[in-house]
């Protein structure tokens, strides 16, 4: 059981077993669930949450914003499928971060914040303390799975058992935590863990069945799989070969199947033509996606779909959000496709003497497709960061143009291994996120892209790269401001406000954080300053002179 008696003690009272509610909450996380990383800016209010960092053995990583800690920790949690855990001041700290929270909930990652709030006597008061916030939690709710106040340390086991539900059980979302600074300050007997109380739902075999049959006859079947199946590769790749059907990916499963396997029909979910395929199938499987406006980018119209769709989503109400199944089964995807592979029948031919649904030539031609709605500049500078990449390596993007057709373009043969804000679609995160993916996996190789605004946002975090002595590389794509804004408001014939504006000189902004640079115009020495980079180690800079359209 957990210490319930939550009474104000001495620091004398240390010697008795007795922990302080804050380094308990962290002796709780390393020692029941595995938690070894914390990122976070430590002040005044949030001491007693670093108080018991070393003696469990977290490391803390601090960066320059709390926008930074948010990012790093939702790449951390991207590559290592854990949840990244942030540890934040009162009050701006958590507004701050606000941000990757919000792209965190959007693209369903697990992120566990642990933030002070005012003390328990001001809450709500509006008696002006410093970091005031009338409600915290309130402020959170909206882009967390919960956010509560802790006001009773004794609820704390349970509270955290019911995060790790969220992550472990259902949709991984943030969920928040706040502690008045004078609940961390208490003592408490150390935690116990508390047992889950959820279970990851089972598959129904009946719907199952009804899947497998509407499958398995199906002429030209069709896999959309999104981030839900980020964990399911090779189950999804066993059931797209027995169907013999293409794999359409969304951005967050991109890397779940390989680039390289002949059923990948890459990150084409975006291309028009490529989606009147999917609607013109007589049979779409759709595991763990939203088929949301950001996946389909089509001006907010769902998928219509005329042929048989079964959905498989650890959500049940996303199972009939906006393209309704007709075969709906919640369940973890890994679960689902493996019953679902017990069921199907190889692909045999339909028609005497005519080949079994040609998947592998239905994936080309959906690539094809995408491949002809890219913009033909971009596709040399994609093709030269191609060159340079191993099937290990961690691809951070941000919104900036040649990210986009980098989405498309590049090849990613692992999961868990691209990073981007698709479903938030802010600027700023390619950076820190890549820092993130770093701490996790230090042995991985680092590429990181953003434009010369996009970059700007998280500059700082420059610094916490050179801390942590990553071999990252950052591309900057120096279109000088905010290009496609500037597109966007000449598709509309209005005129440009605001989107010419420039970092002067990146090149030296980068040298003074302690970084290595070179500068690039062809996308030929583009490939040449990656390897160079690559050879050399340590954070390097490489700034990329777009040329004027």
């Amino acid at each position: 059981m957990t210490g319930g008696g939550a009474a104000m003690g001495s620091a004398a009272g240390s010697g008795d077993g007795r922990l302080r509610v804050g380094e308990a909450v962290v002796d709780l996380l390393a020692r029941a669930y595995g938690v070894d990383t914390v990122f976070g800016i430590p002040g005044v209010h949030n001491i007693e949450l670093y108080r018991g960092l070393h003696r469990s053995g977290v490391r803390a990583v601090s960066p320059r914003h709390e926008q930074g800690a948010g990012f790093m920790a939702d790449g951390w949690s991207v590559v290592t499928g854990r949840p990244g855990v942030c540890t934040l001041i009162t009050g701006p700290g958590l507004t701050n971060a606000l941000t990757p929270i919000a792209q965190a909930f959007h693209d369903s990652r697990p992120m566990l914040v642990l933030a002070s709030t005012t003390d328990t006597g001001a809450l709500g008061r509006r008696h002006g303390p410093l970091h005031d916030l009338d409600d915290q939690a309130l402020i959170a709710r909206s882009v967390t799975a919960f956010s509560e106040t802790v006001l009773d340390p004794a609820d704390v086991p349970a509270l955290v058992a019911r995060a790790f539900d969220v992550f472990r059980s259902a949709r991984p979302r943030p969920v928040h935590l706040a502690f008045p600074t004078d609940v961390l300050e208490r003592w408490v007997e150390p935690y116990e863990a508390v047992a889950p109380a959820r279970a990851t739902p089972a598959p129904d075999a009946a719907l199952v069945a009804r899947a497998a049959a509407v499958l398995g006859a199906a002429r030209a079947p069709l896999i959309v799989a999104g981030g839900g199946a980020i964990d399911a590769g090779p189950a999804l790749v066993a059931v797209a070969e027995a169907l013999d059907a293409p794999v359409v990916l969304t951005g967050n499963a991109k890397g779940v199947v390989a680039s390289s396997h002949p059923l990948c029909a890459g990150n084409t979910l975006g291309c028009t033509a490529v989606q009147q395929l999917v609607e013109s199938a007589d049979a779409v499987l759709v595991v763990g996606s939203e088929l949301s406006d950001a996946d389909l980018y089509n001006g907010g119209r769902p998928l219509a779909c005329n042929g048989t769709v079964v959905r498989i989503d650890i959500d049940p109400e996303q199972l009939h959000r906006r393209t309704v199944p007709d075969v709906a089964i919640e369940a973890d995807a890994t679960d689902a496709l493996q019953a679902l592979l017990a069921l199907v029948p190889p692909p045999t031919p339909l028609i005497p003497g005519a080949p079994a649904r040609d998947g592998a030539a239905r994936a080309q031609h959906l690539r094809d497709l995408a491949a002809g709605e890219l913009r033909a500049d971009l596709v040399p500078w994609i093709e030269a960061i191609a060159t340079t990449l191993t099937p290990d390596t961690v691809v951070a993007l941000d919104s900036t143009q040649l990210a986009y057709a980098a989405h498309v373009a590049l090849p990613c043969e692992r999961p868990r291994s691209w990073l981007a804000p698709y479903g938030y679609g802010t600027l700023g995160c390619a950076l820190p996120m890549a820092i993130g993916a770093g701490v996790a996996a230090p042995e991985r190789p680092l590429l990181a892209l953003a434009g010369d605004g996009g970059w700007l946002f998280t500059v700082a975090e420059m610094a916490t790269a050179v801390d942590e002595q990553l071999d990252l590389v950052l591309l900057v794509w120096d279109n000088r401001g905010y290009a496609q804004i500037r597109q966007s408001f000449d598709d509309v014939d209005a005129p440009r406000a605001g989107v010419d504006v420039s970092s002067a000189d990146p090149v030296r902004i980068a040298e003074g954080f302690g970084w290595r640079t070179s500068e690039v115009d062809r996308p030929d020495r583009l490939a040449t300053a990656i390897r160079d980079a690559r050879r050399t180690g340590g954070p390097w800079f490489v700034r990329i002179r777009v040329p004027d359209r």
